[in-house]
């Protein structure tokens, strides 16, 4: 996705484009890949000296709130990842110094629809993150 759609949904979702969240949605749609609030806040500080990190934090959680931006929980030190929202998505996860990488797919798309018709249950959202080392951190513990 472009920044000038992600900007339209965000005010479809009633939400105002600021310089921050302008800044954010910039960052998430550069970088490509999951980043920490610490990382972004480091990223946008160059060029925005005054922002806070709780800013960056806040308007995070307002953008995951309105759907435009993923909160990925992970069990690692660096626990909660920021993604732009889109696709579905799953991550592999490092566990000595907490890079992801993303699945191509969904293992449980299917299988999660099967059981919610079973049950009659509604699905809206599911997370998954398998746990390991990266190449670099696995070579050091051979």
């Amino acid at each position: 996705m472009q920044l000038e759609g992600l900007k339209k949904r965000l005010r479809e979702s009633g939400l105002k484009l600021t310089p921050q969240r302008e800044m954010l949605l910039r960052t998430l749609l550069e970088a490509g890949r999951p980043m920490t609030a610490q990382e972004i806040h480091d990223h946008i500080r160059p060029q925005q000296p005054q922002i806070s990190f709780d800013t960056v934090y806040r308007n995070l959680s307002l953008l995951s709130a309105h759907g435009l931006v993923n909160k990925i929980n992970l069990k690692v030190k660096f626990n909660t990842r920021f993604e732009l929202a889109g696709e579905h998505g799953h991550h592999l996860v490092c566990l000595k110094c907490g890079a992801s990488f993303p699945l191509p797919y969904c293992p449980f798309e299917t299988r999660a629809r099967e059981v919610a018709a079973e049950r009659n249950f509604r699905v809206v959202d599911h997370a998954f993150e398998v746990y390991g080392y990266c190449a670099a951190c696995d070579c050091d513990n051979v």
